[in-house]
């Protein structure tokens, strides 16, 4: 019988049956101005991940990732190009296997004069020293960012 391999929060491999995934479109942005990138630690791992959500029902996806920048940065930005997309088997101990569809955008700072809040929850890398293995997930579409800005 076939097998899909799903992961959990600290790498550890799953095998699970397609039938038993559930599946869900799920978002990112990726923000970077001079040469750093915004991210925020994953609460389990501590290693950097892009701001996302898993869309809910009837969500688009520049309302979910603006609503969840906004939330954690006190800023809402303006969602560009799209730079990546992939599909992530995740295994969550609470909510079962899912096959997640992640879409990452690029975000820029709005036109207005928008600061991010002191209080936010989510730090500048800078990109010269961002590591594969520093991240949760998301390198690659940080890459496409990098590529996309010519850096």
């Amino acid at each position: 019988m076939t097998t899909i391999l799903c992961h959990d929060a600290s790498g550890g491999t799953f095998p699970v049956a397609p039938e038993a995934l559930f599946f869900r479109p799920a978002v990112y942005g990726i923000f970077i101005e001079n040469s750093q990138v915004l991210l925020h630690k994953h609460p389990q791992t501590m290693l950097w991940q892009p701001p996302g959500t898993v869309l809910a029902e009837n969500e688009t996806p520049t309302q979910a990732v603006r609503h969840v920048f906004r939330r954690l940065t006190g800023m809402t930005p303006r969602v560009g190009a799209m730079l990546y997309v992939e599909d992530q088997y995740v295994l969550d101990s609470d909510r079962g296997a899912w096959q997640l569809s992640v879409v990452y955008y690029a975000l820029e700072r709005p036109s207005t004069a928008a600061t991010i809040s002191d209080t936010s929850k989510v730090e500048w890398v800078p990109l010269g020293e961002l590591e594969r293995s520093q991240m949760q997930f998301g390198y690659e579409a940080v890459q496409a960012g990098r590529l996309q800005l010519k850096l």
